[in-house]
């Protein structure tokens, strides 16, 4: 069906750019044990963020936990802040895609991302929907990545329209490497699945 629209010859046309945020997003979801052998490595050197982490760890408040996702926890913390918002999803989700649609916070952005593709809950089809909704290109295009994890084959031609979309109206930003990375992940989840 729409996996035939991934071919190598698109990918040769239109290879991954080196270093760019959308990469390091692909790769904080693809293996997110470099998040937090990272912050273990910088916890042995540096006990900024203990007291964070022992708070974090059994923080339960709703607003609490948004707060920091929106920028008021360290970094090294963050794969603990996904752990806690993980673990209220039915109550903290909701909330937080409505907040994306209008959010340019990047550190909320990033979070959320991440997160999205980590749910019980598959977001694939809210993501999809609300995707045009999305006030920011940066935001768009990272969610883009998500959908490469979670989303069914239907969002392939959703994705290829947001690459050819980033790369003609925002040339000089790497927006359209979201889409790419999407579209890299569900080429290697359907052309490689037996």
């Amino acid at each position: 069906m729409y996996k035939d629209l991934l071919t190598k010859k698109f990918f040769e046309d239109n290879p991954v750019k080196d270093i760019t945020a959308q990469q390091l997003v692909y790769t904080q979801i693809q293996i997110p044990m470099v998040s937090e052998f990272v912050s273990d490595f910088v916890r042995k050197y540096d006990n900024r963020a203990d007291e964070e982490r022992e708070k974090l760890l059994h923080e339960n408040d709703p607003d609490v936990l948004l707060k920091m996702l929106r920028g008021k926890c360290d970094v090294i913390n963050h794969h603990l802040l996904h752990q806690r918002i993980l673990a209220h999803e039915e109550i903290l989700l909701p909330r937080i895609l409505e907040m994306f649609k209008t959010s340019l916070n990047p550190v909320f952005i990033e979070n959320t991302v991440k997160i999205l593709a980590n749910t019980k809950k598959n977001y694939s089809e809210d993501l999809l929907k609300m995707l045009d909704e999305i006030r920011s290109p940066y935001a768009m295009s990272l969610v883009c990545i998500t959908l490469g994890f979670i989303a069914d084959e239907e969002a392939i031609p959703v994705l290829m329209e947001k690459f050819e979309y980033f790369r003609k109206l925002y040339p000089q930003e790497n927006y359209e490497q979201g889409p790419l990375h999407g579209l890299i992940k569900l080429y290697e989840r359907f052309h490689y699945q037996k």
